[in-house]
């Protein structure tokens, strides 16, 4: 949980945004401008520690079981923006469906119960874990999905990795598959499906402080 500094907004009702983000979208990226603009906290790693507090279980040993979809993420547009950072330390996920921690319900209802408290908390960017679900009957929570089209996303992926195109391309359908396969038996819910949404954008076209200036935007229309 950090703070980064911005110009605020006191007339918003939203006070907290939720970010979900396919793989190569620079989601991660969007999510800080976010708080910078608005001089919220970003959520990303706490939630892992305070589950893994509350499980017993070391940050570390959780981040390598879990295999979100925010964990991989992390990785990858950290070497996106790091392009010295060695191949190596990228670590191709597991499927998620098959992780015996994220399989776990105690586990799932630790983080769920980590997103609520923070929730609460207030003028928050919380980065995956399934927010966008956990916090859906919140009416101070807009809830934003990143995307890109398979092209764009694996250019960043091939930049980011230093890989090759049928690499970057593979990464971008696995990890599709395999969190849409992990909502929709764990949450019943369409990680794709753009109601599951209050606003869905493609960073095609965009860098990520524009897209955050679009969402700051529709949160001061809240």
């Amino acid at each position: 949980m950090r703070a980064i500094g911005g110009r605020g907004s006191s007339a918003m009702n939203t006070n907290v945004i939720s970010v979900s983000r396919q793989v190569g979208s620079a989601g991660e990226e969007v999510a800080y401008a976010i708080a910078r603009k608005l001089d919220f906290r970003v959520v990303d790693y706490q939630v892992i520690q305070e589950a893994a507090q509350d499980a017993g279980v070391s940050p570390e040993t959780v981040s390598e079981a879990e295999h979100t979809p925010s964990l991989t993420t992390r990785i990858l547009e950290a070497l996106a923006r790091n392009p010295s950072m060695p191949v190596a330390t990228w670590a191709d996920p597991l499927p998620l469906a098959q992780s015996p921690l994220s399989t776990s319900a105690d586990y799932r209802k630790s983080v769920e119960d980590a997103i609520r408290a923070v929730a609460e908390q207030g003028r928050c960017v919380i980065v995956g874990h399934a927010a966008q679900v956990i916090l859906k009957n919140r009416l101070d929570t807009l809830r934003v999905f990143i995307t890109g089209s398979p092209q764009y996303r694996m250019r960043r992926i091939m930049s980011g990795m230093s890989v090759d195109e049928k690499t970057a391309l593979k990464t971008v359908e696995r990890t599709d598959s395999e969190r849409a396969e992990y909502f929709r038996r764990f949450y019943e819910a369409g990680w794709l499906t753009p109601c599951t949404y209050d606003l869905c954008l493609s960073t095609d076209h965009l860098n990520p402080d524009q897209a955050a200036d679009i969402i700051v935007y529709t949160a001061s229309l809240r």
